[in-house]
């Protein structure tokens, strides 16, 4: 079969790699068509683990539990943590229940509207504890001030002494006389401060963990 020259148009036999008359080359190589840029790959991006996993998370409607930043949660809490600590000194019943939990559960909420990643009840409780520990701090400050310990000696030791009179017990007299001396009476103030810690990790503990087990419906995503 002829074919026409590509360069000249005279007729040459087919598949002749260049024309006799011109000498231009008889083949041509065809490209591909482009495909439409609708249609090209987008590149493939390797994600670390951890973005990758923030990113299943984020695509299940489940939104990744933050680390607690405890510098920003001490700076809330230490003035709510002073409060409660000095009204428990003065008032220990409304200071204990009220404004213990009361504090700490503003304190929290302050902090989760600054940084709304989902908490769990186990952070909470961290959170009241140390809370409860700072409000123990500013309490036991103000108890162990001279004004305090004046009025705590003088209601102890005369409550000592008075039992002391009514014990039938050369021996329980001679037990309560001698709480009544200076050691003693450091050993009865360390023995109440103890006891008052423990309440206070106890309620801060508690109502840590009850404040963001109460508020977890709220900061789901997805519902």
């Amino acid at each position: 079969m002829q074919q026409n020259c590509y360069g000249c148009g005279h007729l040459i036999e087919e598949r002749i790699p260049f024309c006799p008359f011109c000498g231009a080359p008889q083949i041509r190589v065809s490209r591909a068509p482009e495909q439409p840029s609708e249609a090209r790959e987008q590149p493939v991006l390797d994600l670390p683990p951890a973005s990758a996993n923030l990113a299943s998370s984020l695509a299940a409607g489940i939104a990744p539990t933050g680390r607690i930043e405890w510098k920003a949660f001490i700076r809330s809490a230490a003035p709510m943590a002073a409060l409660s600590g000095v009204l428990t000194a003065l008032q220990p019943l409304l200071g204990l229940f009220i404004a213990l939990p009361a504090s700490l559960v503003w304190t929290i909420s302050l902090y989760r509207r600054r940084r709304p990643a989902p908490m769990r009840s186990g952070q909470g409780a961290r959170m009241g504890a140390l809370m409860g520990l700072l409000s123990f701090g500013f309490y036991a400050a103000f108890f162990l001030s001279p004004v305090s310990q004046g009025k705590f000696r003088e209601v102890i030791v005369n409550s000592i002494q008075e039992r002391a009179a009514q014990a039938p017990d050369p021996q329980s007299q001679q037990v309560l006389q001698w709480f009544a001396t200076p050691h003693g009476f450091i050993a009865v103030t360390a023995f109440i401060l103890a006891v008052i810690l423990v309440i206070f990790l106890i309620i801060g503990i508690t109502s840590g963990a009850m404040a963001v087990a109460l508020a977890k419906p709220s900061n789901r995503t997805g519902l």
